[in-house]
């Protein structure tokens, strides 16, 4: 299992794809914290622009494994590794971690773009330095799970570019409905009190109304659940949780240990069911 890993580590680390994102992600970066230095006078917090990669990593993925393991059906590299009696769990295992350890480099690149830049103009981090770990070790466990789905989708997959489009458009719908169903959550259940002036010129105090966007009760209890589930929901959940003043939402300080368990549960249920799918695959 150990040099089946390996190989397949060292597979991925050739790949011209693999260093394209490491170097658009570490640019990302780069102009991230420049754009946020910019703005500010003097010294400049780096917390707004510390996590805004996740919500991309998903696309990063889709791209990444879906040409990566295409590449392997296509060179006949999984199928020679059937003939020297490798099991497909192993194979399927070996790919999993190969994608997931380069979906955390290519986040890492990001982090170390903004770190660079933050070093070098005076940016600090405002939010606790623990409550910032667990949060990067949360962007971690994101990144792993998009390439748990995203192997899924390309080992039950032999077409290459057929793989790439479906791998794409998975990431678009998780991104936009995962951004749909957040900016939902967050409708106030009131609107703030305002003055309207009605045609006469008399103002009217309205103290508060309710918000008919609003949503309530079971339905929201549901999609709070997947908004935790889906890696696309806690992406955008961290990615908006920082800003120039620090962290926003005070609730994101226990959030990360949940979204760990979420995480968690994401790369089983998809490793489980893709390894199941792919012991029945006919590979010729």
């Amino acid at each position: 299992m150990s040099r089946l890993f390996l190989s397949t580590v060292f597979r991925m680390l050739k790949k011209f794809v693999f260093w394209i994102l490491m170097i658009c992600m570490f640019a990302y970066g780069v102009y991230s914290a420049s754009n946020a230095a910019s703005e500010a006078r003097a010294g400049f917090a780096l917390d707004g622009c510390f996590f805004e990669f996740v919500p991309f990593v998903g696309l990063a993925a889709a791209v990444l494994v879906s040409l990566f393991v295409g590449s392997e059906y296509s060179d006949g590299t999984i199928r020679n590794k059937l003939v020297v009696g490798h099991s497909r769990m192993r194979i399927y295992l070996a790919n999993l971690i190969a994608c997931s350890i380069a979906c955390i480099l290519i986040s890492l690149a990001y982090v170390a773009g903004v770190i660079i830049v933050g070093n070098s103009k005076g940016g600090e981090l405002l939010t606790e330095a623990n409550v910032v770990f667990m949060c990067l070790i949360c962007s971690f466990w994101i990144s792993i799970a998009f390439a748990s789905i995203m192997t899924m989708l390309a080992m039950l997959n032999t077409n290459k570019a057929g793989n790439a489009v479906v791998s794409m458009l998975l990431a678009l719908i998780l991104l936009v409905s995962s951004s749909f169903i957040y900016q939902r959550l967050r409708e106030p259940k009131v609107y703030d009190h305002y003055v309207s002036v009605s045609e006469a010129g008399i103002p009217t105090q309205v103290e508060e109304l309710p918000n008919p966007l609003y949503i309530d009760g079971t339905p929201r209890a549901v999609l709070e659940v997947v908004n935790d589930l889906l890696p696309s929901g806690q992406a955008m959940q961290l990615a908006d949780a920082f800003d120039s003043e620090g962290i926003v939402n005070k609730n994101i300080e226990n959030t990360p240990y949940r979204w760990l368990g979420y995480s968690f549960l994401m790369i089983v249920l998809t490793s489980g069911m893709g390894i199941a799918l792919f012991r029945k695959k006919e590979i010729r």
